[in-house]
């Protein structure tokens, strides 16, 4: 088992740190899926804000490493290169894209991948039981729990959409930053179908009383030829 918890007290972040031998390895990834239940593990243990009145933590974060592959962006990143104000960890670099991009490639791997971002809503939803000073999870004050991850595996497949549709639902609309222009990169990549009307339908309700600011319900209906 590769995981460590580090407490970053100058950004009032709980990072828990995850790392893969081999990305060339699919037992390696699947030994690495069960290092990522923990780290979840790591976190809920942590969601309660009485428990950490001396060291509060408002962040957190799951830096996965994966040896010789070097961090970046992945799909959707909402920041030009060295614009994101967070130092060595950016949330849009730190959860491995070719991690998750490798897995998704091995069918077996792949179910992993989506049972993962499942167990992701376990999290959120615990959250919730909690009286947290923030609505929802954080990974950075402009980036909500599980969102690049999310962002990332939906552009690169449709496939991901639905699960990124239920993330959605549980995240903290009044202080959204990026789900809409990640909501109008996942239609102009997918274009409209069954997957990205239910994302326009979830978001706009999302948004709260149908607000459709984006004219994401009118790009919907004009496809519908109404």
């Amino acid at each position: 088992m590769t995981v460590r918890v580090e407490y970053d007290e100058s950004a009032c972040q709980l990072v828990v740190h995850v790392f893969c031998k081999d990305l060339s390895s699919d037992r390696e990834i699947e030994n690495t899926f069960g290092d990522l239940d923990t780290a979840l593990g790591k976190i809920e243990e942590n969601l309660d804000d009485d428990l950490n009145k001396s060291s509060p933590i408002f962040f957190f974060l799951i830096n996965i490493e994966a040896e010789g592959v070097p961090s970046g962006p992945g799909e959707g990143v909402p920041y030009e290169p060295g614009e994101y104000g967070l130092g060595p960890r950016s949330p849009w670099e730190v959860f491995c894209p070719p991690f998750w991009t490798k897995a998704s490639a091995v069918p077996h791997l792949r179910q992993r991948v989506k049972d993962w971002i499942v167990r992701l809503e376990k999290t959120l939803k615990l959250a919730e039981t909690h009286s947290r000073s923030t609505a929802s999870l954080w990974e950075h004050d402009e980036t909500q729990f599980g969102e690049p991850l999310a962002t990332h595996m939906a552009l690169f497949d449709v496939e991901f959409v639905p699960y990124y549709t239920r993330l959605l639902r549980l995240w903290d609309p009044g202080h959204e930053v990026h789900m809409g222009g990640a909501v109008i990169e996942i239609i102009n990549k997918h274009g409209i179908r069954a997957e990205t009307e239910e994302l326009i339908l979830a978001y706009t309700e999302w948004e709260g009383s149908g607000s459709d600011e984006l004219g994401l319900l009118e790009l919907l209906h004009q496809s519908k030829g109404r």
